[in-house]
């Protein structure tokens, strides 16, 4: 990509912001209405033109494209906020504690249209996983996958070798054809997979769940705190392992912007907490990591958030270019700092270099 175009596809990402440079209007090619469909965030650029009275001054193509997704994205949602409701109502007779993670909140703290979601993602502790599932299968519910847009029943092999290897159920799945979802997908996770957690992790979190109310919707939640470090976590998983660099699929932008938003909505005092509370979880490093990424993602202008992220990596400094490598028990180090640049790369996986055994931690 030209650098022009690069400015203007994190411009219009850049939904919290409140000035627009309509200099870069010009360079609303294909190329970056490829970027931002590439990385689900055709909605929030539709979003931010239109915020900005600005719809009138792309191509009309550029345009249309970026209206038809945002429409789509809200006949969506009203199609995952009725299955959350299905949802909630079948998991009503359950007295354990159950957390809904990431999209089954997020969709509905975004404006309309922003951010869509395929699936929820339930925290259980467990021990309630077969009851989770019994109240799913009962609800007409089957185990299995989505391949070319049809249902496939997992085998009893995968069933157990999931529990066993993943920390999380081979997903639960139930055609209810509503627009823009003809399956609806629950995947039950009863591992945080924190390397430095204790076992009592996840009973803490769970303990503290708590009814979250957005747009109508009641949606059972870990705690704000506990919450983004999830968020943190996931992303960190995924942007940091191997496999998920060369399937192209480590760095797309909504999950940053998750975190830039939330970020854009915290005080000092309340990220101030969420760092104590993954100091906690020995998960301080993952969390200062994600916040620094974000934030040279989105160019954000937070000197708290900046300063007590980088005392955190302070005796670290490459945990931002360090990577896990599973298979082979490696580590690798990128050798470009920015994130932006790095972002932009068309094969991020060649910009990797193995670490010596003595340089890893």
């Amino acid at each position: 990509m030209k650098e022009k175009e690069k400015q203007l596809f994190k411009a219009l990402c850049k939904f919290k912001e409140n000035w627009f440079d309509t200099s870069l209007l010009e360079f609303a090619t294909p190329t970056v209405l490829g970027q931002l469909f590439f990385n689900r965030m055709q909605g929030v650029a539709y979003g931010t033109l239109k915020r900005h009275n600005l719809l009138g001054k792309v191509n009309r193509e550029f345009r249309n494209s970026l209206g038809t997704a945002y429409d789509q994205n809200i006949q969506k949602n009203d199609s995952f906020e009725k299955c959350i409701v299905m949802l909630s109502e079948i998991l009503s007779p359950c007295t354990c504690k159950v957390a809904m993670l990431k999209g089954a909140y997020l969709c509905a703290h975004y404006p309309d249209g922003y951010r869509t979601s395929n699936d929820v993602d339930l925290l259980v502790l467990p021990k309630d996983v077969t009851s989770i599932g019994h109240l799913l299968s009962s609800a007409g519910f089957m185990q299995g996958n989505i391949r070319n847009g049809e249902f496939v029943p997992a085998t009893r092999q995968e069933i157990i070798e999931s529990k066993m290897m993943r920390g999380e159920t081979v997903p639960y799945i139930k055609e209810v054809n509503l627009p823009f979802m003809k399956f609806f997908e629950v995947d039950i996770n009863f591992s945080l997979d924190y390397k430095n957690g204790t076992g009592d992790t996840l009973s803490d979190m769970l303990s503290n769940v708590c009814i979250k109310n957005e747009k109508e919707l009641s949606i059972p939640m870990l705690d704000d705190a506990d919450f983004f470090i999830h968020l943190c976590a996931h992303l960190y998983k995924e942007a940091t392992t191997l496999p998920w660099i060369e399937m192209h699929r480590d760095m797309t932008l909504y999950k940053y912007c998750d975190i830039y938003m939330l970020l854009s909505e915290m005080t000092d005092a309340q990220l101030e907490r969420i760092f104590a509370r993954a100091t906690e979880l020995g998960m301080e490093k993952v969390c200062a990591y994600t916040v620094l990424e974000t934030m040279g993602l989105f160019d954000m202008d937070n000197t708290f958030a900046y300063g007590i992220a980088n005392v955190v990596l302070e005796d670290d400094p490459d945990f931002c270019l360090r990577v896990a490598s599973p298979k082979d028990k490696k580590v690798l180090k990128y050798q470009t700092n920015d994130v932006t640049e790095r972002f932009f790369m068309e094969a991020r996986a060649e910009d990797l270099k193995e670490v010596d055994e003595n340089e890893a931690p």
